[in-house]
């Protein structure tokens, strides 16, 4: 920004001399280039203060683990890698065989409580029995009910099923695969399509610029030409890189693998419509919020952003 910045200044400054006629002295020469200096470095500073733009932006996709509460061998997997789910859809089922033969052993043992449960119910009526014996009864009754429930629990979970729309990105799961050998192990990577988040990391220093329901504009490298709307939907209060948790077990979500230290995260929300581009979830963007003061600078900062964004017409690999 600042090269054309300065070519922009050096292009009115040649016209001023060749077409207007301005006299060549060294004091013309000399303001021309200090006063030059000096303007460009209050545009630049200012701008960068009040109309912030960073480069260290990115789209960010929720992702949940897919595994199961109980170890089996894989006999069905009802779905493949990016076909779009909805939520309830099931993934894959382990084999209900001895899950069933669990639950009818329980409804069997439950049947049974039950039966002598009545029958000592009569004979305590009659005198016969004493009431301690019943109530031994009605806690088996009431133990075989539970190992009924997760017995049942257990058989409904050996079929798998989408926690919410999307799609999967990574499975090993096979036919034939023993699932569940460790709980905390993930089969697939559930990808969830419900929203992408935007995140540009700014630099502190321009923070107080920012605000929420903020004017913002988006480019991606991968849309050469094309600016798109957008608005800052939160400013993040708490980052993980300074928290202080007893455990790690509960960390909160870090973004020092894809954001430079030191700077902070504010969530964008595009307006435009995507619809009609390919923009891979988790690609990097560039980002310019725009405040209330020295709005010409602003639109200064709009046309830039625009030939920023035209620059990526320009790729070359290297050999």
């Amino acid at each position: 920004m600042d090269m054309l910045m300065m070519l922009t200044y050096v292009a009115l400054a040649v016209i001023a001399f060749k077409i207007f006629h301005v006299p060549v002295t060294k004091w013309t020469v000399t303001t021309t280039g200090v006063g030059g200096g000096f303007l460009m470095a209050w545009i630049y500073i200012s701008m960068a203060f009040f109309h912030p733009y960073t480069p260290h932006a990115r789209s960010y996709f929720m992702t949940t683990p897919i595994s199961v509460e109980n170890r089996g061998k894989v006999v069905k997997v009802f779905v493949k890698e990016d076909i779009p789910l909805k939520k309830g859809d099931p993934l894959f089922q382990i084999d209900p065989v001895p899950f069933q033969a669990q639950l009818d052993q329980q409804q069997a043992a439950l049947t049974l409580a039950k039966i002598r449960l009545d029958e000592f119910s009569k004979l305590v009526k009659t005198g016969a029995a004493r009431r301690t014996e019943k109530e031994r009864y009605e806690a088996d009754v009431a133990t075989s009910t539970a190992k009924v429930a997760e017995a049942k629990f257990n058989l409904d979970h050996t079929t798998v099923y989408a926690p919410a729309d999307g799609h999967i990105t990574q499975s090993r799961v096979r036919v034939g695969v023993t699932a569940g050998t460790m709980r905390l192990s993930s089969l697939m990577t559930f990808v969830i399509t419900d929203e992408t988040y935007y995140i540009a990391a700014f630099k502190p220093n321009a923070l107080q610029n920012i605000k929420v329901g903020a004017e913002a504009e988006v480019i991606f490298t991968s849309i050469p030409g094309k600016t798109f709307k957008a608005e800052v939907v939160k400013l993040w209060g708490e980052i993980a890189e300074g928290e202080l948790s007893p455990t790690t077990a509960t960390r909160m979500m870090s973004f020092s693998k894809t954001i430079l230290p030191g700077r902070i995260p504010v969530e964008i929300k595009i307006l435009d419509d995507m619809s009609d581009y390919y923009i891979p979830a988790g690609t990097s963007t560039g980002v310019t919020v725009y405040s209330e003061h020295l709005k010409f600078l602003g639109e200064l900062r709009r046309i830039f952003l625009h030939l920023f964004s035209w620059q990526n017409i320009i790729s070359f690999d290297e050999a």
